[in-house]
């Protein structure tokens, strides 16, 4: 048996984008297939230039002896799967047609009947495809293969038993990362690519999974992998990292889990261990991870730091106790508060979100947030809306209330919603204006200090300047310097970054953006509140019109590069 796995783009364009999440999901399902003696081939497509179609299509050609082609992802992959699905479709292959991972898991039968593969995969899925291959392999009865979607001999969808969490992780073997292009990925990074990169100017991230699963049921947030929490041991996440750090030369490593520090003694444990393999290494090497701010006490993060924690991400998601009760999030104002102050003391990075528009967001709860943020701007808290997640509690609101009339086109083509019970329209345009005036007035600032170009490269499909640069932390006030910087348009840019030193967020901007920021600043605090708001409403729907022309450009432009070089 040979199998094809193929990993969606996860950027739009039809050229090589190394600036994405690594697909832990899929490298898992590649090397339990390879455990099991299956022949495993994998295309990953965001290190390809060409279209999508093109690609996968010019793989499965060059080996008719494909027997099954594996993908998935979550919701926003979603016009990816569709076109490799079809290009299966559409192909001369006699290849089985296989899916999985959080869209598939999340809306089972709405999108098999989109998509029409021969078998989905629900939930966790290294156990499950084995199972399946294995069974379709040996001509077994397919119904007695727990976790997967299928048409049934009379044409009709039907999913099977649901299939218990795997309950020791430990288990299971490393994830395959030769066969997805690791080191080109590992080799591709800038310090630009994303905020948690620019410790150092040549990053090189390795993202790790030490449990699964969540018990918590928050409004906004579907897990694929269950509610059951699990965890491997401290052993076996080490075992791996004592490898992979020294074969690929790791600086950073991502904690993928959702509740890393859900028991302390295990986090102190992991803190011990791996204190003592960064003592080994001859190079700088830090780790970051994910908490709940209910699971926080100054001791636990001054080890944590002292162990080379230099970033924690937090869920805060609102700072009103009647939106945090309605999100059941479980944790209070107070326990938010005292997160800042502890993080912000042990100069750990703090990445969190407050994100606006719950079912009981009211003006009166955004200003609460909102206060809150401006009073606590060094914390560098993100501000967002909420968005309604394909099997969320909040996604199945908008369902119920009408506010998502087709749910597939709304996977597909997702769209702001106005999820808040107790604001109309109004309300709601106001509460975006708020958030985007707040942050118009308080965030911090720096322009940057000196710019100095270094080379141009042909990067994600045009040509881009790479340049050193030097800044000022608008926090700590150190000049602080950055190498192999990738901007687009140097002489207008807004870049999120971390100070070297104090580890805080600030904004890194040009001269011209920082003077457009204040002209629009004085504009809107000279017009007033209303005359502002009705100012910025009509800024987005200019912004919508220029976004509606966007394909018919981007074709344009394309038929102009073609024309030149032809």
């Amino acid at each position: 048996m040979k199998i094809l796995i193929v990993v969606p783009r996860y950027n739009e364009g039809d050229y090589a984008n190394n600036v994405y999440m690594f697909p832990l999901g899929l490298s898992y399902i590649s090397a339990v297939l390879k455990q099991a003696g299956y022949h495993v081939k994998c295309l990953n497509l965001n290190h390809y230039n060409g279209r999508t179609d093109h690609l996968v299509q010019d793989c499965l050609l060059a080996d008719l002896k494909y027997d099954f082609v594996c993908t998935g992802g979550l919701s926003n992959s979603y016009h990816q799967i569709k076109t490799i699905t079809d290009t299966v479709h559409n192909t001369e292959t006699n290849a089985c047609v296989i899916l999985g991972g959080g869209m598939i898991s999340s809306e089972p039968e709405l999108i098999f009947k989109a998509l029409k593969p021969d078998y989905i995969v629900i939930g966790e899925g290294e156990i499950t495809i084995q199972e399946l291959i294995n069974c379709i392999k040996n001509k077994g009865n397919i119904e007695s293969v727990e976790g997967i979607g299928y048409l049934d001999e009379s044409g009709q969808f039907y999913m099977t038993k649901k299939r218990p969490p795997i309950t020791d992780l430990d288990t299971l073997p490393w994830p395959d990362f030769k066969e997805f292009e690791f080191n080109t990925y590992l080799d591709n990074m800038r310090p630009t690519d994303f905020f948690f990169y620019d410790l150092f100017d040549y990053p090189r991230v390795y993202p790790i999974i030490g449990s699964r699963g969540c018990p918590f049921l928050c409004s906004f947030c579907f897990h694929p992998l269950g509610q059951k929490y699990r965890q491997r041991s401290i052993d076996s996440i080490m075992s791996e990292l004592e490898v992979m750090v020294k074969k690929h030369r790791i600086n950073i490593i991502a904690i993928y889990d959702e509740l890393f520090t859900y028991d302390k003694k295990r986090v102190l444990e992991f803190c011990e261990r791996i204190k003592k393999l960064f003592d080994k290494t001859s190079w700088d090497c830090y780790w970051n991870c994910q908490m709940r701010v209910d699971g926080l006490d100054e001791e636990c993060l001054s080890i944590m730091k002292e162990a080379g924690c230099h970033m924690v991400s937090y869920g805060f998601e609102s700072y009103s106790p009647t939106v945090l009760k309605s999100m059941r999030k479980h944790i209070t104002p107070e326990q938010i508060e005292q997160a800042v102050k502890i993080t912000l003391k042990y100069n750990v990075s703090l990445q969190a979100n407050f994100i606006f528009g719950d079912t009981a967001e009211t003006p009166k709860t955004s200003k609460e947030t909102l206060d809150f943020w401006k009073k606590e701007t060094d914390a560098g808290i993100q501000l967002g809306l909420i968005s309604a997640y394909p099997g969320t509690k909040i996604y199945q609101h908008c369902v119920e209330q009408g506010l998502i009339k087709d749910k597939l086109d709304f996977i597909a083509n997702p769209a702001e919603i106005n999820t808040a019970d107790a604001m109309n329209d109004k309300d709601f345009k106001k509460l975006k204006f708020d958030i985007f005036f707040v942050q118009l007035r308080h965030r911090p600032l720096t322009v940057i200090h000196s710019l100095k170009k270094t080379s141009s490269e042909y990067i994600h499909g045009s040509v881009k300047s790479i340049y050193e640069i030097s800044i000022i932390c608008p926090h700590c006030n150190q000049l602080i310097q950055y190498n192999n910087y990738l901007i687009q348009f140097g002489k207008f840019f807004f870049h999120t970054r971390y100070c070297r030193n104090c580890r805080r967020r600030f904004f890194m901007v040009s001269r011209l953006y920082k003077i457009i920021n204040d002209l629009l600043r004085i504009l809107f605090i000279a017009s007033g509140p209303k005359l502002g708001s009705k100012i910025f409403i009509l800024s987005l729907k200019v912004k919508g019109l220029i976004f509606s022309f966007k394909p018919l450009i981007k074709q344009i432009i394309r038929s102009l590069l073609f024309c030149r070089n032809n």
